[in-house]
């Protein structure tokens, strides 16, 4: 099985809070109605029998910047390159779109496979509101 992906297909923010928790996320329940409006593209996949078993968004002026966000793929479904040809398919619909540069945040598990997907990979920082604590310091 090759699932098809999707480009801004419907879907429904509660298949995305699954999708979350299935892959041992918070679930970020009621948001993802606002983040579907708000950012600049996203991509499903779905199993044989309709099920969300992939997703990821891009958030983008359009111009210079995209930031790929939220990539998920269920457990049960990752060994077959959806995460790879997920990523793959944003880079590369962003290219045709003119934009200059595309990012991604991720834990360092992750620095090998998305160096196989092409990106440069070097030193970054994040503050997540969520989970850390932060003091603006002079």
């Amino acid at each position: 099985m090759n699932p098809e992906i999707s480009r801004d297909g419907c879907v429904e923010p509660a298949e995305i809070e699954d999708l979350r928790t299935a892959v041992g996320w918070d679930s970020c329940a009621g948001t993802y109605a606002t983040i579907l409006q708000r950012h600049f593209t996203y991509y499903t996949v779905r199993a044989e029998d309709r099920r969300l078993i992939g997703y990821m968004s891009i958030l983008s002026d359009g111009i210079a910047d995209a930031f790929l966000l939220d990539l998920m793929v269920h457990p049960d479904f990752t060994e077959q390159q959806i995460g790879s040809r997920l990523v793959k398919r944003g880079i590369q619909d962003m290219k045709d779109a003119g934009v200059r540069c595309v990012q991604v945040t991720f834990h360092e598990n992750l620095r090998e496979f998305y160096a196989r997907c092409g990106f440069y990979i070097f030193g970054g920082g994040v503050i997540d509101f969520d989970t850390m604590e932060w003091d603006a310091k002079d």
